[in-house]
């Protein structure tokens, strides 16, 4: 038995040294004991790095990488010896491998990629920013996510709020943003992000007046933004009222007397030298 350890567990350059390392020494998945695998062996493993190589030559299909690296933000602890074992298949004249949906591994490696994929979305929908008091234009928040997916999902927010210095804090990682440069630590606290601030005045008021009562539909919101979000947002508050008077604002809506339009749109000019047609 070999040992492979991946530190940090969601690091794909990391992973890819290792994996080579097993790959170059013909190393197969089963004699492998991956760093935090729920199945890993109580025996004593050696190192690979001692082991010599014997077959460096190793290509996979271009869609493999990106899988990988989606795969390796979920909390699963089977998912290095998965990459793995995939890796080893492809190698050994598998090249098809990942178009086999049906496959147990490819479902599973697709299934935790889908997973990783929805907490990102959710994380960039629902992350919220509250003003640091006594301090101008900083801004911090605290999200609390499914799987290891704050690196991932780092360059997204620097793009987005490139103008202003922020920080986001998880329970396991967190992202500061100084207008410059990025800086990546440790987790944080709930109560290091303040509760409340004088913005969210303001978007609560935005938002209760954009909320179409005509198109609410409870499950499917409920899908899509999730209750236990519901705790870190601003406008949360306002979803039990706005959600139990939805039908009498609809009836309202229904009822109320059709208005002409409040401005006429001008029909357009005929351009020098042009008439309308007759």
């Amino acid at each position: 038995m070999f040992r492979a350890d991946v530190a940090p567990g969601w690091d794909l350059s990391v992973w890819r040294t290792v994996a080579r390392q097993a790959w170059c020494a013909q190393v197969p998945p089963e004699a492998l004991d991956w760093s935090g695998d729920a199945q890993a062996s109580l025996l004593p493993a050696a190192a690979l790095d001692a082991l010599p190589a014997q077959n460096e030559r190793l290509s996979v299909p271009a869609s493999f990488l990106p899988l990988a690296a989606a795969v390796l933000c979920h909390r699963d602890p089977r998912r290095h010896g998965l990459l793995y074992r995939l890796l080893w298949r492809i190698g050994h004249g598998e090249r098809a491998l990942l178009r086999r949906a049906t496959d147990p591994d490819v479902h599973l490696a697709g299934t935790l990629a889908k997973a990783v994929g929805r907490d990102t979305h959710k994380m960039k929908a629902f992350v919220r920013f509250r003003q640091i008091p006594a301090a101008q234009d900083a801004y911090v928040s605290w999200f609390e996510p499914e799987h290891r997916i704050v690196d991932r999902i780092a360059p997204f927010f620097v793009r987005r709020f490139a103008g202003m210095r922020w920080a986001i804090l998880t329970p396991y990682r967190s992202l500061r943003w100084d207008g410059q440069a990025l800086w990546v630590g440790d987790g944080g606290q709930r109560d290091e992000v303040p509760g409340d601030d004088a913005h969210e005045d303001l978007w609560r008021t935005y938002y209760a007046h954009i909320f179409n009562p005509a198109r609410l539909n409870p499950r499917m919101m409920q899908q899509e933004m999730p209750q236990k979000y519901w705790k870190h947002l601003p406008e949360a508050h306002l979803l039990p009222t706005l959600i139990r008077e939805a039908g009498s604002r609809v009836r309202d809506m229904a009822e109320r007397a059709p208005q002409p339009p409040r401005r006429r749109i001008a029909a357009p000019r005929d351009k020098p030298g042009e008439r309308s047609a007759q």
